[in-house]
């Protein structure tokens, strides 16, 4: 796949969950272009992996992980990411965006690779350099704050 093509089809996804994992739309903005930016560099070892989208996704999300440790601010950071995502936004999707924003960053970004990515677990387990027991970890810690914040009975 040329770069251009593989841009054009993952740039959407990845500033989307960037803007997730960071709420903010600049941090979001910088993070997901740096993060191309690497990619093109490195397209000729990248181009034919499986997990090339996967590992621009990860670059993006430490990169926002990297700039808000930087800053250390106070942010609105639901309503910066609300405003990025687009207009038409239900109560639902609301919540569980401001939901995803108090989870600890560790949590959010294995949660935001293996449910908004689509990535496996393996695959998880090495693009943020940890096990598979410490992804599974994260998303397990992640559902049950998760469900405890937005009050989900399972049946």
């Amino acid at each position: 796949m040329e770069f251009e093509a593989f841009f054009r089809s993952e740039y959407q996804r990845i500033f989307r969950c960037s803007c997730i994992v960071a709420g903010s739309r600049e941090i979001a903005m910088d993070a997901t272009q740096e993060a191309f930016h690497r990619a093109y560099v490195r397209w000729r070892r990248l181009e034919k992996e499986p997990w090339t989208s996967g590992w621009v996704l990860t670059t993006a999300t430490n990169l926002c992980k990297r700039e808000l440790e930087k800053n250390r601010r106070e942010m609105d950071l639901v309503g910066e990411t609300l405003e990025s995502a687009g207009p038409g936004l239900s109560g639902t999707r609301v919540d569980t965006m401001r939901a995803l924003q108090q989870l600890p960053f560790r949590q959010r970004q294995a949660t935001v690779l293996h449910y908004l990515g689509d990535l496996p677990l393996p695959a998880i387990a090495t693009l943020m350099g940890i096990t598979e027991g410490a992804v599974k970890a994260h998303l397990a810690h992640a559902r049950r704050a998760l469900r405890k914040t937005l009050e989900v009975v399972d049946d």
